[in-house]
């Protein structure tokens, strides 16, 4: 049976974006025995370094499938957290260009994980911060979107960037991507405007927001530094409490 497969994607960045992308592949596999495979597109590659890749040193490398030099089972590597990872570094950005040119450029992407889906339960892929070649590869690869937003003035503004990038890939490019749920990240319920924007953002999505919201902490920003999860870094703090929570919640949505 072939894999679900989530995008997580904001164009803003700052918004727990990676975070929520690690942090759900380990508790899908750590705490549902799930087989897990993350794809970081993000030419930071973040999440592989938040699970203890050294990814200035990668053998192999997304924009390699990408650009159709190597397949995709050639790229995955094994994390210490037992989640299969396909990682990126900033070689991927200089590969963007390239394959604006490419034959069917769109589905790069999704012609490459068309071979190994049924290997997974779940594919999760760590989007860049922007509208670009990579994350229009991504949208178009996964079945269903998590959207992370920070509750900030800002990221009310970026709400409407998103959907009309999703109604060109549902209309123009005709794929039924579907959003799996909003999440309220880094969420402070000592400011106004926390409080303000996730009362909009109810308003605005309804049953598509996640009733989970992460909050601002501490223990979660510091866990990439420690390269591990946040169920690793610190277990029993709001969190990692959060994160599994979300991980039930989209469990009952797929």
């Amino acid at each position: 049976m072939p894999a679900q497969i989530i995008a997580i994607f904001n164009a803003k960045g700052g918004v727990g974006k990676t975070s929520t992308a690690y942090n759900l592949a380990v508790a899908l596999k750590r705490f549902h025995d799930k087989r897990v495979l993350l794809i970081d597109i993000d030419p930071q590659g973040h999440a592989g370094a938040a699970l203890g890749i050294d990814i200035m040193n990668l053998e192999h490398r997304i924009d390699e499938v990408l650009l159709e030099k190597i397949t995709i089972k050639d790229t995955i590597v094994k994390t210490t957290s037992d989640v299969d990872l396909i990682p990126s570094n900033i070689l991927l950005a200089e590969a963007e260009i390239p394959l604006s040119g490419m034959p069917g450029r769109e589905v790069l992407l999704r012609r490459a994980v068309k071979t190994i889906s049924s290997r997974y339960d779940f594919i999760l892929i760590d989007c860049p911060p922007n509208v670009g070649m990579l994350s229009i590869n991504a949208l178009m690869t996964a079945q269903k979107l998590i959207i992370p937003v920070d509750p900030s003035y800002l990221g009310l503004l970026g709400i409407p960037v998103i959907e009309r990038m999703l109604h060109l890939i549902q209309t123009r490019l005709e794929h039924p991507i579907e959003i799996l749920g909003v999440l309220a990240t880094r969420y402070d319920q000592r400011l106004n405007i926390a409080r303000e924007v996730l009362a909009s953002l109810k308003t605005r999505f309804g049953d598509r927001l996640f009733e989970t919201v992460i909050p601002e902490t501490v223990k979660v920003r510091e866990a990439p530094s420690f390269q591990v999860s946040i169920f690793d870094h610190a277990p029993t703090t709001p969190g990692a409490v959060a994160y599994q929570k979300l991980t039930e919640e989209v469990l009952t949505r797929v």
